[in-house]
């Protein structure tokens, strides 16, 4: 079939609105396309906003919990007496107490001049937020009737005294002689200790 100049001119009309109309739906089709990608793009960036909201206010919750925390611990190591200045007459009336109830034959001590703990007692460094950890030894002597009098008198200091008392050594001597059945303690010692001890307070950097 054969298309003459005249029956061109017929069609050329139907042929442009055709071309025009397959152009414009193409537009139409890549405008939704692009559409759709945008928003599908701002799903995204808004799931992912919504995403990093929540992560900032969970750690915003814990930091809060976290902190709550350290201020209940500070409270709680202030009423024990570890925080602010040692106080070192009531650990003295502490171990002479000891010393009576448990009638040791023998416990003598002598504490050094109080000092920034070292790196062996606080690996971390000895200033934190502030704060000083200070320290203070202490050489304790005991002649006592066995090990478990021994660690009862340690587990006493640690538990009771407004300090925190770490155990740095302890070397026992054992007596050749055994006790007499019925002795007092002491007059029964069997034993004797020589420990060495840190007395650890928390006080203000600005104070030292």
């Amino acid at each position: 079939m054969n298309f003459s100049q005249q029956d061109f001119k017929k069609i050329q009309w139907a042929l442009l609105l055709l071309i025009s109309c397959l152009l414009m739906a193409g537009l139409a089709a890549w405008l939704a396309i692009n559409q759709q990608k945008v928003a599908r793009q701002e799903h995204i960036n808004r799931a992912n906003a919504e995403k990093e909201m929540a992560a900032n206010l969970t750690r915003a919750r814990s930091e809060e919990q976290e902190l709550r925390d350290k201020i209940t611990r500070f409270e709680t190591l202030k009423k024990q007496g570890i925080v602010g200045n040692e106080q070192r007459l009531e650990w003295v009336e502490l171990i002479n107490q000891i010393k009576n109830e448990h009638h040791l034959a023998k416990l003598d001590y002598e504490f050094s001049p109080q000092r920034k703990a070292d790196a062996a007692l606080v690996p971390e460094g000895a200033e934190v937020g502030g704060l000083s950890i200070m320290a203070s030894q202490m050489r304790l002597s005991l002649s006592l009737l066995h090990e478990g009098e021994l660690i009862n008198v340690l587990d006493e200091l640690h538990n009771q005294a407004p300090a925190w008392v770490s155990l740095r050594s302890c070397q026992i001597t054992r007596h050749p002689m055994q006790p007499e059945p019925g002795a007092k303690s002491s007059a029964n010692a069997t034993i004797d200790a020589e420990c060495t001890l840190e007395w650890l307070t928390i006080k203000s950097s600005s104070n030292i």
